[in-house]
């Protein structure tokens, strides 16, 4: 019977161990991509100085942006157990007034482990314009992170997209924090005033005397990311954003835009739930369940050999 016991405890530690193993090098790197239905919004608040074209004037107001990112299934890079996925967001931002201060539209392949944009992929582009996307806005550079940061996130810096400047730049890790309960790693892009395009403007605008001058609109933000780090997802962020008008001869002329928005209250209880789910399943398949396999399997194992070994002795001494 010993003997018998001893084979059982050796072949369920054996078994332990390899299933610990295939749960952390295989099951894992199954599970950990972004499913291929994502739908998600996302809404900021503040308050802010906008300027109204209509009127010509600079106004204190309060300000609201809703994000909409949603799977894009018909593009043909987006393929069922494919490694790529296609995204489409949709920025809104309007006042308390409901009016329109802004839009943007984007489009996006993504790879479904790292979340780093694909530049071999149809049908992307960046557009602000009511007319949808012209040739230069499908000619953008998609680069770095969008929406989310990689499994497994490390605390380290990354390179993320920015679609007003349509390029990428570094968000630099400066350290955790906890939110709600939850661990998170704050990130910090800094986007120093930036010319992103020239536009022709009253020049009243830019202190000029001309009926109309070609001016510079120059942009800065400071974008705050809080990620929970195991599924990367983006539970908090703020942005402090800058645009304004610089004439001919260099100097500023009138703030377009000075805000600052934060998720609200809604958007952050939302994310935290669901970083929160997800940071569960993909624990429990890469470290709680194969520890606990592991450790199992080991005395398992161990007691096998110890109780074949004590029969063996047994055996001799009669």
């Amino acid at each position: 019977m010993r003997r018998i016991a001893s084979l059982v405890l050796v072949g369920l530690g054996i078994f332990s161990l390899a299933l610990a193993a295939v749960l952390r090098l295989y099951v894992y790197p199954e599970l950990a991509v972004v499913p291929l239905d994502q739908k998600t919004e996302s809404v900021a608040e503040g308050a802010a100085k906008v300027f109204y074209p209509q009127e010509l004037v600079v106004k204190d107001a309060q300000l609201t942006a809703t994000r909409k990112v949603e799977s894009n299934l018909t593009v043909p890079e987006a393929k069922v157990g494919g490694d790529v996925m296609v995204w489409d967001q949709g920025l809104v931002v309007t006042d308390s007034e409901n009016k329109l201060v802004s839009a943007m539209e984007h489009r996006v392949c993504l790879d479904r482990r790292t979340n780093m944009a694909l530049q071999q992929c149809s049908q992307q582009y960046v557009t602000d314009s009511e007319n949808g996307p012209s040739k230069d806005d499908r000619a953008v550079h998609q680069e770095g992170l969008n929406y989310k940061f990689p499994f497994d996130t490390q605390p380290q810096d990354y390179e993320y997209f920015d679609t007003t400047l349509r390029k990428a730049s570094t968000a630099r890790y400066e350290g955790t924090e906890t939110l709600a309960g939850l661990e998170v790693y704050k990130f910090v892009q800094k986007i120093p005033s930036t010319k992103f395009r020239d536009q022709e403007v009253p020049g009243t605008l830019v202190g000029s005397t001309e009926a109309s001058v070609k001016a510079e609109r120059r942009y800065q933000n400071t974008r705050t990311m809080w990620v929970e780090p195991v599924s990367g997802i983006i539970v908090k962020g703020s942005e402090q954003q800058r645009q304004v008008l610089a004439g001919p001869d260099g100097k500023e002329g009138t703030v377009l835009l000075d805000a600052t928005l934060t998720f609200n209250e809604k958007t952050v209880d939302e994310s935290v739930a669901r970083a929160s789910e997800a940071r569960d399943k993909l624990t429990l398949i890469s470290t709680t369940g194969p520890v606990v396999l592991l450790s199992t399997g080991l005395v398992m194992l161990l007691a096998g050999i110890a109780l074949g070994m004590f029969g063996r002795r047994a055996r001799h001494v009669a």
